[in-house]
């Protein structure tokens, strides 16, 4: 095992049960938090390579969705315990002191892994509400489907056929050729247990290609077959700022809007002065206002008045909770 991974290794343990003891530092705090930010990244780069397209569409990064889907695991609660923290621990198959340091990371990685895939969702529902829906119908279809099952592999879900060998020694069955062959069979029908079988048809019939299909690969398939006529995509037009070309303005702003991001999780939330519903009415007010600055020209709106309108705060609570003594507030 190399040294730094080793020394991760040792580092998580202890910061993790000075945490549950309730007597752990700041920087040690700060330390467990980026160990479990680089755990969620490095899996959404590496395990779901879709995160990163993701993320752009909705003008995050993959580090950004790794910052939001740990900031849940280090929330306190109103007696100042981490409540997710606690449960992973009550979940150890013994007393975490005693359990060997290899243990403890191998878990507290799957706790965090699926934490990342919950936060993926999410962001996933929110960027496509329509593929959400028919992710959702397609899943409790499958739970009493006697065509496909279901399993999750490093492509994410899969469905594979239960009636014919799945040749996955084959090369994956190409998106573009699988699609056109469903499409033209579909006909008038819409219900999904039809679709399904128009699917096993066209997995069946050939060998050329590995049947086992992703199911967000379903999904897209099927947003084409649902797509309103009436829907209206539009193209918002940003005006060009002098000085910065548009391109460098906006990764101004998400370099400046990642730092925040840092920033209130370890200066606010960490510590517990903020809630997570407080911790996202600053960072949206934040964001508001580097839009109005990098986008909006002139704005006559300060900090306060953005935050004012996301979370119902009085200027004097302002002022004492989050005034310019963190180094945070403009």
């Amino acid at each position: 095992m190399e040294q730094g991974t080793a020394h991760r290794i040792r580092t998580l343990k202890a910061h993790l049960l000075r945490l549950l003891e309730g007597n752990i530092s700041e920087s040690e705090l700060s330390e467990l938090v980026q160990i479990s930010r680089l755990i969620a990244e490095s899996y959404l780069r590496h395990f779901r390579p879709a995160a990163a397209k993701l993320c752009s569409a909705m003008g995050l990064t993959v580090t950004d969705l790794a910052y939001d889907c740990i900031a849940d695991v280090f929330a306190r609660d109103d007696n100042d315990h981490f409540p997710h923290m606690e449960n992973f621990a009550s979940s150890l198959r013994g007393d975490p002191d005693a359990l060997p340091d290899s243990h403890i990371f191998l878990a507290f990685k799957s706790f965090i892994t699926k934490v990342a895939d919950a936060g993926l969702a999410r962001l996933y529902v929110q960027n496509d509400p329509a593929g959400a829906k028919i992710h959702r119908n397609l899943r409790d279809c499958l739970k009493h489907s006697s065509l496909f099952s279901v399993e999750r592999g490093f492509r994410g879900i899969v469905l594979t056929p239960k009636t014919a060998e799945t040749l996955n020694h084959l090369d994956t069955f190409p998106l573009e050729i699988l699609e056109r062959q469903f499409l033209v069979r579909v006909g008038q029908h819409r219900a999904i247990p039809h679709l399904l079988g128009v699917l096993n048809e066209v997995l069946l019939e050939q060998s050329t290609y590995r049947r086992s299909i992703p199911l967000i690969d379903v999904v897209q398939m099927l947003k084409k077959i649902f797509r309103s006529e009436s829907e209206i995509y539009t193209q918002e037009y940003v005006p060009q700022v002098d000085g910065l070309a548009e391109f460098e303005i906006e990764q101004l702003r998400v370099d400046v809007e990642l730092a925040l991001k840092e920033k209130i999780l370890f200066t606010y939330l960490v510590r517990g002065k903020i809630d997570r519903k407080q911790a996202e009415a600053m960072y949206g007010a934040f964001h508001d206002l580097l839009w109005d600055w990098c986008y909006a020209g002139e704005s006559d709106s300060s900090l306060y008045k953005h935050l004012e309108k996301r979370f119902p705060l009085d200027k004097d609570e302002y002022e004492r909770t989050l005034g310019p003594e963190d180094g945070i507030s403009a």
